[in-house]
């Protein structure tokens, strides 16, 4: 081989080496389209937490420095009041039939014409020991002066033997169920045929509405059925904030929506606009009355 051809060989295989370096540090076209077009976005993940109240990502979740806030769902608006029965201690839904007259009677209290009552307690509704307590809370709902009589035409006086005007009757869920009707598929004490039926389990649960004050709700519950002993009829709520009339039926709600959603199938004597307007639970006829 002659030294010229060797002399070429050479030249060419240090074109070739050089060549090579220079493929290998040029990135390849696929390389400048994905990095051109598509810039790598790291991955953040997100931990939505369905615990009322708290933001905080599960125990287990993997941290990052690049992790945005996690987010929070939130928390259930608590429930509005209803006309479901609160919770309570059970109570007997089944009694005797029969009622026994609490003994005691009172003076007259307020003037213009009298109406004289009687406590009775259906048997085997309640124990005996809560006769005498559920009497003296119809006297007192009774004789304040917040009552019906402020209104200086109407009087009570409580009688135990001679024949009342208006019995007033605790009574056992079945029993008040079988005389108020199953028209609403609540526990609600009635008015009918001169005599009051409380409910057995309202009068020791109360209703939703008066939120835990169960001497306010059994006053309620007395004013609002003598109501209808004196010919009142129902009322709903007159102003968003007022104290309700009490002769809007409060056991239900003090939400003029609300109950005019829950008697809408069963007409009640009139009809309760939804307006919006909520009252705060009252147990009196004449709230404004002094003490």
């Amino acid at each position: 081989m002659s030294i010229g051809r060797i002399a070429m060989y050479v030249f060419a295989a240090m074109l070739a080496g050089v060549t090579i370096g220079l493929l290998r540090s040029w990135p390849s076209d696929v390389q400048l389209r994905n990095g051109a077009a598509q810039p790598q976005v790291p991955v953040i993940d997100t931990y939505i937490s369905v615990r009322p109240g708290s933001s905080s990502p599960p125990s287990s979740a993997p941290s990052s420095s690049g992790a945005t806030t996690p987010l929070a769902m939130a928390s259930p608006a608590a429930p509005r009041p209803g006309p479901e029965l609160p919770p309570g201690e059970p109570v007997r839904a089944l009694g005797e039939g029969w009622w026994r007259t609490v003994a005691g009677t009172t003076a007259q209290v307020g003037t213009g014409q009298v109406h004289t009552y009687s406590v009775e307690v259906e048997q085997g509704a309640v124990p005996p020991q809560a006769e005498q307590p559920f009497a003296a809370a119809v006297d007192q709902a009774l004789a304040d002066p917040r009552g019906w009589t402020a209104s200086g035409d109407v009087a009570f006086r409580r009688v135990d033997v001679e024949e009342p005007d208006v019995r007033i009757r605790l009574t056992a869920t079945e029993t008040a169920r079988s005389i108020c009707g199953y028209t609403l598929p609540y526990d609600t004490s009635c008015y009918a045929g001169g005599v009051v039926y409380v409910s057995a389990p309202r009068w020791y649960r109360g209703a939703q509405s008066y939120a835990g004050d169960l001497q306010g709700y059994r006053k309620y519950v007395i004013n609002h059925e003598i109501g209808h002993f004196l010919g009142r009829g129902h009322e709903f709520c007159p102003a968003d904030g007022a104290p309700a009339p009490v002769m809007m039926q409060q056991t239900f709600s003090v939400s003029n929506d609300r109950l005019a959603d829950i008697t809408a199938p069963t007409p009640q004597g009139l009809t309760v606009p939804r307006d919006g307007k909520t009252c705060v639970p009252n147990p009196w006829p004449n709230p404004e009355v002094p003490r």
